[in-house]
């Protein structure tokens, strides 16, 4: 899923600021205790999927 390009829009949680809508699957990202955990969660539909400290460079975050 990291390489395929996805644009991210902003959510007013600090915990989850971002979220998408891919190939009809919900997808949100958490923000992590960083260093301690990955800085980032993937989440699919709710369900966790990955954790990764690297954006994908086909992301596209909001400004």
């Amino acid at each position: 899923m990291r390489l395929e390009p996805i644009s991210w829009e902003k959510t007013p949680s600090a915990e989850f600021p971002y979220e998408a809508e891919h190939e009809g699957k919900k997808l949100s990202i958490r923000i992590n205790d960083f260093p301690e955990e990955p800085f980032y969660t993937l989440f699919v539909d709710l369900e966790l999927a990955e954790n990764f400290d690297d954006w994908p460079k086909n992301w596209k975050r909001p400004k």
